[in-house]
C-alpha cells in the first residue's frame, strides 16, 4: 500500500508541475506583446522629450548643414559673377548645383545681406525655367505637352543646350542617310550666321528669319542673335538709333518689333474718289452728267532710304509689279527719299524731267534740256505712322502735303487741303515677289 501511495503521489505531482509548465507558456505571449508596446510607448515618450545626448546630434547636424550652405552660397555667387560678365551657361550650371545642395540659396543669401531680391525679368524667368524643368523631370512630362505660358523660351532653350552641349544635331532617321552628305550642322557658326544675314538680306526680310527661328530650338537661338538685330534696327533709323541702355527696350529684337517703323515687304495703297461734272450735251442742255472718279495712290518703301510713288486708276495687281525694282523705268512713277522721325514718316519725291527725244539728240553736240510745262516740282509730304490691334505699323496717315513748282527762277509753294476724301488713310498690303531674291547681305 505504501508503494503504491508513493508512485500515486509522484505522479500527482508530475501532473501538476506540468499543468503549471504549460499555463506559464500561455501566459508568456500577453506578457511579450505588452512588453513590446510599452517599450514602442517608451520610445515615443522619449522622442516627444529631449534627452541629453540631442544637442550632440544636433551641433553635428548643423556643422554640417552650414557646410553645405557655404559650399551652396560660394557657388551661387560665382553663378552672379558670371551672369553679369555675360556667361550665361556657365552660370546656369552653377545656379543649378547651388540649388541642388540648397534649394532656396536665393533667398537666404539675399536675407544675410539683408537686401531684398530685386531680380530682374532674365533672372525671374531663369528661376520658373528651373521650376518648371524639374517638375518636368519629376512628373516625367513631355516636353510638347508643357505649359509655355510666361517663359522665356530663348533663356529656355539656352538651358537645355547647357545640357546636352550642342546646339542641334542630326535627326535619328537622318543617319542612314549618307556618309558624305553633309548636315547643316557640320558647318561653322560663322557660316550658318553670315547665311542668316543673307536670309535677312539688305532689304530687311525678318519675316524669313522667324520662320527659320520655327524649325528647332539650336535655329530659334541663332535667329536671336543680337548683333543681326542691331544691323536691323541701324538700317532703319541710322544716326536716330540711339543706344539700347538708354531706351526702354531691353534687346534689338524687341526695339525692331516694337518701335514705330516702315513696312518692307509690300506696299501701302489708298483709293481716292470723288465726284465732278461732265459736259452738257448739245442735243439735251437739261442734261448735266455727274462722273465717279476713282484713283489708287501707292508708296513703296526700301531699307536704303529709297520710296517709289505712284498714282494712278489702275488695279492693285497690275500695278505692285511696276514697283518691284528699285529704278523702275516708268515715268510715271515718281522716286524720292524719306526719313524716319518717331512716327512720322517725311518723304519728299521730285519729278523727273523729262529727257529729249533720240532724233534730236546728235554726237558731238551738247543737248539742250527741255524744260516741262509744269516746271521742276518737288512734294513734300509728313505721313504718321498708326498701329491696329492685329497688324502694327499697317496704316499711314496724312499729316502735311506741300508742293514747291520752280519755272523761270521763280519758285511757287501750295498747301493741299487734306481731306478724308482726296487723302484717305493708306493701308500696308503684303506683296510676297518682293523679298523672294536677296540682293546682298545684311551690313
Amino acid at each position: 500500500m505504501d508503494s503504491t501511495s508513493s508512485d500515486a503521489g509522484k505522479e500527482d505531482d508530475d501532473e501538476s508541475s506540468s499543468s503549471s509548465s504549460s499555463g506559464s507558456e500561455a501566459t508568456t505571449p500577453k506578457r511579450s506583446e505588452l512588453d513590446d508596446f510599452r517599450a514602442k510607448w517608451q520610445q515615443e515618450l522619449k522622442r516627444e522629450q529631449p534627452t541629453a545626448n540631442q544637442p550632440v546630434v544636433a551641433v553635428a547636424t548643423t556643422v554640417e548643414n552650414d557646410s553645405i550652405e557655404h559650399q551652396a552660397r560660394t557657388l551661387f555667387q560665382q553663378g552672379s559673377e558670371l551672369e553679369r560678365s555675360g556667361k550665361v551657361f556657365e552660370a546656369m550650371r552653377l545656379y543649378r548645383r547651388a540649388t541642388q545642395l540648397v534649394p532656396d540659396i536665393e533667398f537666404r543669401v539675399y536675407d544675410k545681406k539683408h537686401i531684398k531680391p530685386q531680380e530682374d525679368d532674365s533672372h525671374a524667368n531663369a528661376r520658373i525655367v528651373e521650376g518648371l524643368m524639374e517638375r518636368m523631370m519629376e512628373a516625367n512630362i513631355d516636353e510638347d505637352e508643357e505649359n509655355l505660358e510666361n517663359v522665356d523660351l530663348a533663356l529656355r532653350f539656352q538651358t537645355l543646350m547647357a545640357r546636352s552641349g550642342k546646339l542641334f544635331e542630326r535627326a535619328s532617321g537622318d543617319r542612314k542617310l549618307i556618309v558624305t552628305a553633309a548636315h547643316f550642322s557640320d558647318l561653322p557658326m560663322e557660316l550658318i550666321l553670315y547665311i542668316l544675314r543673307w536670309v535677312v538680306s539688305n532689304d530687311l526680310d525678318l519675316k524669313s528669319l522667324e520662320r527659320f527661328a520655327s524649325v528647332c530650338r539650336g535655329f530659334y537661338l541663332l535667329a536671336r542673335d543680337p548683333e543681326i538685330w542691331r544691323h536691323a534696327c541701324m538700317r532703319i533709323w541710322g544716326v536716330n538709333l540711339g543706344v539700347l541702355k538708354g531706351t526702354t527696350f531691353n534687346s534689338w529684337r524687341e526695339m525692331y518689333i516694337n518701335r514705330p517703323r516702315i513696312l518692307f515687304h509690300g506696299c501701302y495703297i489708298s483709293r481716292a474718289s470723288y465726284l465732278r461734272s461732265g459736259e452738257n450735251s448739245f442735243q439735251d442742255q437739261f442734261y448735266r452728267p455727274i462722273q465717279l472718279v476713282e484713283y489708287y495712290r501707292y508708296f513703296r518703301f526700301f531699307a536704303d532710304g529709297k520710296v517709289l510713288m505712284l498714282t494712278t486708276a489702275d488695279e492693285p495687281q497690275q500695278c505692285v509689279v511696276k514697283l518691284k525694282p528699285r529704278s523702275p523705268a516708268q515715268n510715271e512713277i515718281l522716286r524720292g527719299h524719306y526719313r524716319l522721325h518717331d512716327d512720322i514718316v517725311i518723304v519728299v519725291i521730285q519729278r523727273n524731267r523729262p529727257s529729249a527725244p533720240a532724233q534730236m539728240q546728235r554726237p558731238g553736240r551738247r543737248v539742250r534740256e527741255i524744260e516741262p510745262e509744269f516746271g521742276q516740282q518737288t512734294f513734300l509730304m509728313e505721313l504718321q505712322i498708326v498701329s491696329t490691334a492685329k497688324r502694327p505699323f499697317s496704316q499711314l496717315h496724312w499729316k502735311q502735303y506741300t508742293m514747291v513748282q520752280q519755272r523761270n527762277n521763280q519758285e511757287k509753294t501750295s498747301q493741299f487741303e487734306l481731306t478724308t476724301t482726296k487723302y484717305p488713310p493708306m493701308y500696308f498690303s503684303r506683296v510676297k515677289s518682293y523679298h523672294l531674291e536677296s540682293e546682298g547681305p545684311l551690313k
